[in-house]
């Protein structure tokens, strides 16, 4: 009987991105990290939309993992930014996300309003949220992307 209720525990968790699940140890998280290092250099996203995802990409919180923040691998210009920031949605959008909240013009980040946040999308099916970000200044820019358990952002959303 123990056996069976881990088992659907396991189960149960939130998958937060490719293997990486919700609450997983941090041991587990790095293992599988080095495991497949080469692959999480190269995460397609769409097409011309390679993102990274390393050490630091994994967040924890008293050793397990709360959530997960990749980001693209190169440095990009306004214009540019602003194709990732659609293509990144629609990426999204193609993996069955649909958008619950955005900054007006979030589709310049010239217009990003600081302190806000940017553009949130949810899975409701996997009980996945997903931010999309992008950080820089003038024509400097990277775009991230965290993914988090949409119940564990209800909670801490409530603490506050």
């Amino acid at each position: 009987m123990f056996l069976l209720s881990l088992s659907i525990s396991v189960h149960a968790q939130t998958k937060l991105y490719d293997d990486f699940s919700f609450k997983m140890s941090k041991k587990e998280a790095f293992t599988l990290l080095k495991k497949d290092k080469k692959k999480f250099n190269n995460l397609r996203l769409g097409p011309n939309n390679v993102f990274i995802l390393k050490k630091g990409s994994l967040i924890f919180e008293d050793d397990e993992l709360i959530h997960i923040t990749i980001w693209n691998k190169s440095i990009l210009d306004v214009k540019k930014t602003e194709k990732l920031l659609k293509t990144s949605k629609n990426h999204l959008e193609s993996k069955g996300f649909q958008m619950v909240y955005a900054q007006p013009n979030w589709e310049n980040p010239l217009f990003k309003e600081k302190n806000k946040p940017y553009l949130r999308m949810i899975q409701k099916e996997k009980k996945i949220l997903a931010e999309i970000e992008p950080r820089g200044q003038g024509e400097n820019y990277t775009v991230f992307l965290s993914y988090y358990d949409l119940d564990w952002f209800h909670q801490k959303i409530n603490e506050l």
